[in-house]
């Protein structure tokens, strides 16, 4: 009668489980599509102000292909991702892990700030 009762107990803590990991695969789907959404959009966007660019500047999309690839091999592979490199405080001259973001051992801000940092 014990064994079975720690049974029952186990089969009530492993349902439960199951449950709580069915919530967490659910809502990251719901964050998932969220991010789908937002990159959909932002695509768009990017199109749209690269045919802004072109109409505007005459530039060509083989330029805009050249540009990508310069920006490709900052890191120094070229893999179709832009990478970031660590940085040296300005401070304390520990290496830090990416791009525009305050030192993680002195505090100091980034002494170069870019529209692009704390992106990456």
């Amino acid at each position: 009668m014990l064994k079975n009762l720690r049974q029952d107990i186990r089969i009530v803590d492993a349902q439960l489980e199951a449950s709580a990991a069915a919530r967490a695969a659910d809502k990251a789907q719901g964050r998932i599509e969220r991010v789908d959404e937002r990159f959909a959009r932002l695509a768009m966007i990017t199109e749209a102000l690269w045919e802004l660019l072109k109409s505007k500047t005459g530039w060509t999309d083989d330029l805009l292909a050249a540009e990508v690839a310069k920006l490709d091999h900052r890191d120094g592979v070229m893999d179709g991702r832009r990478t970031p490199r660590a940085v040296p405080c300005h401070v304390c001259q520990r290496n830090l892990p990416g791009e525009g973001r305050p030192c993680i051992y002195c505090g100091t801000p980034p002494a170069v700030n870019t529209p692009f940092s704390g992106l990456w």
